[in-house]
């Protein structure tokens, strides 16, 4: 995890796609794609990180509401996409703790079905599907050495965390290190994760409300699963949805390969 971490300190889930291996052996290059949550809060030395980084391009996969609420910040010369993968962020990792305090109170099960359903939306809704198709459109336009693409959303683990998985897969990662690469971010955001449940439990929250704010604030095996048996039993698996619905055939697959591999 330390070789993924960037070392951003005033945002969180900022982490690097390279170093992983492919199950051709090659290796995803560094300083060429980035990971992470929203870029408001970035202090002027973190700017200046992700100067050094070369940052090329921010693609932003949050909702209008979000993005006007909290716009990024990023060096000069970036170049910004708005680029929505839900029209509001069903994973409610935006709402504030009252809002959230109000729609648990009574229902332990609310933050863990709304996740899958979110999952459900990122798979199967034409607005997502967009999104990341416009995504692996940016991605092939990142050719030349040394310059940064970073995809993100709010919390930089749901819409994010299934951006990488198409990007990886798509890469030729193999599942089980596309998943540990998912699963991260309970570890990079655990910080985050256990403030807001302190700060649940101190506004009076139940055990119902703990419960289902933990649900919506970590990534768990269970919402990438179930995103995958829709994948598979509907789409045909990960390649041919790749290849269907982002457009992606071997030519742009290969091309793909020799932009960001080793």
């Amino acid at each position: 995890m330390e070789n993924k971490l960037i070392g951003i300190k005033s945002g969180r889930n900022f982490r690097e796609l390279g170093g992983y291996q492919t199950s051709n052996g090659k290796t995803i290059k560094m300083h060429k794609i980035l990971r992470s949550g929203h870029l408001a809060e970035l202090d002027d030395v973190d700017i200046g990180l992700l100067k050094n980084y070369q940052l090329k391009y921010d693609i932003d996969f949050r909702s209008k509401e979000e993005v006007e609420k909290e716009p990024d910040r990023v060096p000069e010369g970036v170049q910004y996409l708005y680029n929505p993968v839900f029209s509001s962020d069903l994973t409610d990792n935006s709402k504030s703790i009252d809002e959230l305090l109000e729609e648990t109170d009574s229902d332990p099960n609310f933050g863990f079905n709304n996740m899958m359903l979110s999952y459900e939306d990122i798979v199967t809704s034409s607005d997502a599907q967009h999104a990341y198709r416009t995504f692996f459109q940016f991605l092939l336009e990142n050719t030349e050495e040394k310059e940064t693409l970073l995809f993100h959303c709010t919390a930089g683990k749901d819409r994010t965390g299934m951006g990488a998985v198409f990007l990886l897969n798509a890469l030729g990662v193999d599942f089980s290190t596309i998943k540990q690469d998912y699963l991260m971010s309970n570890v990079t955001t655990k910080e985050n994760y256990d403030r807001l449940t302190k700060l649940v439990r101190d506004r009076g929250g139940n055990e119902n409300t703990v419960q289902a704010v933990q649900a919506l604030m970590r990534v768990d095996e269970r919402y990438l699963n179930h995103a995958m048996n829709i994948i598979n039993n509907n789409y045909g698996g990960l390649n041919e949805y790749t290849k269907n619905i982002f457009w992606m055939d071997h030519d742009n697959i290969s091309q793909l390969r020799n932009i960001y591999l080793a």
